[in-house]
């Protein structure tokens, strides 16, 4: 309690010289706190870290993140340089072969946060648990309290198993650039024991440890600290952000066209401004199939409706808000805007604006009435009809491009736990009319570190040896079932991936703004040969010995069919899915997934229980779905913007492929095509975004953080 006190005498001290506030940094795992322990504060909403710390014995390799905005998740690779493994999995000090390997997930939930940092009498509350998944090498459970004035922040908090108690500890942003922190620190170490044997062979001579924090300007952290009273550790992490550039500051740039535009709509000419239309939309956007439509009612209500496909971004809710920026800058007055957004050459939503909303849009100033608050999206039943309409086919039917893909394996059973390759993919995508549509990918290594042929290697993934790969080859299909606009049929297929061949097929309803849908999937699927450019086996993969077998006395056709139901979670952006059915190895279960989105990104979890669990678990597989565009890591450092979508499933548990849980390959599944272009989800995107272009000078360059930490309590009750 002395100890207590003491920290708390610090925090006075540091009060005197309190400002205003500055976000909070990471611990030496990654997860946000002091040193060794977490306090009750996070990263804002989607924003997080990735990085190293160095304090011997311990190595950890963490990416950390604000899932919600009350939700924090870190997760990391610990490695210990004391306790070593051989290919035979025997652990020991004296062992020769690699450093251990443990995998974590540490959560932390925000029970209260204090919005005023002014606020000092009131703390912000947390709960959390640390190594909940995997060994559980360093699991603990822990609360925390959290006092922040100014410049200045105090936590108290308690920790059961290796947390050992009560800790304490303060932060003070002495500037901009560095941070100071110094906690109480009762950690158990003899609590890090693998087989027997201790991580921290001597116990620590202090419980205090102290450092500072150095920030640079493009979000890069580097930390150095006097630790357990014989130990200098070091951390280098980079910041990142979902919502916005994952790397540095920066906002999308729209060009617009100049020259002259009519101020009232009786001294257009309907022929000459639909030109000007499509000129501006062909030179400054990357949309095709563009419908357009003047009319004046006998109301004299004046009204353009324009339908278009997105062909050039990764985010509809940016082709969308292009459009509206374009038309912003050559239409007259006009009452009404129709706006219908397709793909594959099928309409799919609409949304109508008032058309004051274009003159906001130009004075870039959204007036308290606020026309996009005004706007409808919903469902589109069919494109524009009538004999005015005026079409225009810009490029984008047909693209090729080269993407460079990193293949990292992880995996602490391996002789050599990191493996990786490197190749260069050659990508085809083709957009056609009627919901038909094509896609290829052929990949050529540049290099190839994994070692797939041997016992001690990765002989379970046979796909990752060094031919020139088929990844994938086929046609695709997505169409309206009547005329509502919320029934749907989903077919493909060829090569669906570097694992299988075969054919899906999706049947969808969808609610009315798309918050709920349901549906059910069927697919037939044929094992390829993993050691051939693009053929099939005779019979089914098998995995035993260590090897694997084509079974040529089994069928290599494997059929799968799921009930799926799903729920869109607006306010969150968050899609909650279940899945019950046969998977592709006559195994049955269910699927669980949460994904978060931001725009065109995004970051979720799956979790599968069949009736073929995994060795040792009470589950079958678990694992994390990214979609990440290529143009999300610099904002607008290297240009345009990207159609690209870097999109990866991957195991967190292990990287064994039992035959059990699988769900085969898809090129474009339902939410591939359709989740951006939910009208509730495209709402919600077209706002934010146009709220963003609005909010900015011509000369800006760096985008303010949003505040947007908030807890479960005022979520629940808000």
């Amino acid at each position: 309690m002395r100890r207590v006190i003491l920290c708390c005498l610090v925090f006075v001290l540091a009060f005197c010289l309190c400002g205003i506030s500055s976000a909070s940094t990471g611990g030496n795992t990654g997860l946000t706190g002091l040193w060794e322990y977490p306090t009750a504060e996070m990263p804002e909403d989607g924003a997080g870290r990735f990085g190293f710390t160095h304090a011997s014995p311990y190595q950890f390799y963490f990416l950390d993140l604000a899932w919600l905005p009350w939700l924090e998740i870190n997760t990391r690779l610990t490695t210990f340089d004391t306790l070593f493994v051989d290919r035979f999995n025997t652990i020991g000090e004296n062992v020769p072969g690699r450093r251990y390997m443990d995998k974590a997930i540490d959560l932390k939930l925000m029970l209260w946060h204090t919005k005023d940092p002014q606020n000092w009498f009131v703390p912000s509350l947390a709960l959390g648990v640390v190594d909940m998944m995997g060994t559980e090498l360093m699991k603990a459970y822990y609360g925390a309290a959290t006092w922040r004035f100014g410049k200045v922040s105090a936590t108290i908090g308690y920790g059961s198993d290796r947390l050992n108690g009560l800790y304490g500890g303060i932060e003070w942003d002495v500037t901009s650039w560095l941070t100071f922190k110094a906690e109480y620190s009762p950690l158990d170490y003899n609590k890090d024991s693998v087989a027997g044997h201790k991580v921290l062979k001597d116990s620590p001579s202090s419980k205090y440890n102290a450092g500072i924090v150095i920030k640079a300007p493009w979000g890069m952290e580097g930390s150095v600290s006097y630790q357990r009273g014989d130990e200098w550790a070091f951390t280098i992490s980079q910041k990142i952000h979902l919502g916005g550039p994952i790397i540095g500051n920066g906002y999308k740039k729209f060009n617009v066209p100049g020259g002259f535009r009519c101020a009232n709509w009786d001294d257009a000419e309907s022929h000459d401004l639909i030109l000007r239309i499509k000129s501006g939309l062909e030179k400054f956007t990357r949309v095709r199939d563009v419908d357009i439509k003047l009319e004046e009612t006998e109301d004299n209500i004046r009204r353009l409706s324009l339908s278009y496909e997105n062909y050039g971004y990764a985010s509809h809710a940016e082709a969308m808000t292009r459009v509206l920026v374009i038309l912003s800058s050559v239409m007259p007055e006009t009452d009404s805007l129709l706006l219908i957004a397709k793909n594959a050459s099928v309409p799919i939503v609409k949304a109508e604006f008032p058309g004051r909303l274009l003159f906001d849009i130009r004075a870039r100033s959204l007036r308290g009435d606020d026309p996009i608050s005004a706007a409808v999206f919903s469902w589109a039943s069919g494109d524009i009809q009538g004999p005015d309409a005026n079409v225009l086919h810009s490029k984008g039917e047909h693209e090729a491009k080269a993407v460079l893909v990193y293949e990292p394996r992880i995996d602490q059973t391996l002789d050599r736990a990191y493996m990786d390759r490197l190749n260069i993919d050659a990508v085809y995508t083709g957009r056609y009319s009627n919901g038909w549509g094509a896609a290829a990918d052929i990949r050529f290594p540049i290099y190839n570190d994994i070692d797939n042929d041997s016992n001690f290697g990765l002989w379970w993934e046979p796909d990752m040896n060094s031919n020139i790969r088929l990844q994938q080859a086929a046609m695709t299909y997505a169409n309206k079932i009547g005329g509502s606009g919320r029934a749907w049929f989903f077919g493909e297929g060829g090569y669906l991936n570097e694992e299988w061949m075969g054919a899906n097929f999706w049947a969808r309803y969808y609610g009315s703004s798309g918050l709920w849908w349901i549906g059910a999937r069927y697919a037939a699927l044929h094992d390829r040969d993993p050691w051939s450019f693009a053929g099939l086996t005779e019979g089914r993969l098998t995995y035993r010995g260590g090897r694997v077998h084509d079974d040529e006395d089994a069928s290599p056709w494997h059929n799968l069919w799921q009930l799926q139901a799903g729920l869109h979670i607006s306010d969150l952006n968050l899609d909650i899915e279940a899945d019950y059915g046969a998977f592709a190895d006559d195994d049955r279960g269910w699927k669980f997934s949460a994904t978060r989105h931001w725009d065109d990104t995004a970051l979720g979890f799956w979790y599968i229980d069949t009736d073929i669990n995994a060795p040792g678990k009470d589950f079958t597989r678990a694992g994390v779905h990214m979609e990440i565009p290529a143009d999300k890591w610099f904002g607008t450092l290297f240009g345009n913007s990207s159609s690209h979508i870097w999109e990866q499933d991957t195991n967190i548990i292990s990287a064994w492929r039992m035959h059990s849980g699988r769900e085969g390959g898809m090129i474009r599944s339902p939410e591939r095509f359709m989740n951006q272009l939910r009208p509730s989800a495209l709402r919600k995107n077209v706002e934010r975004m146009l709220r963003e272009y609005c909010s900015y000078a011509d000369d800006d360059t760096e985008q303010e953080a949003d505040s947007s930490v908030t807890s479960i309590l005022e979520y629940i009750f808000h």
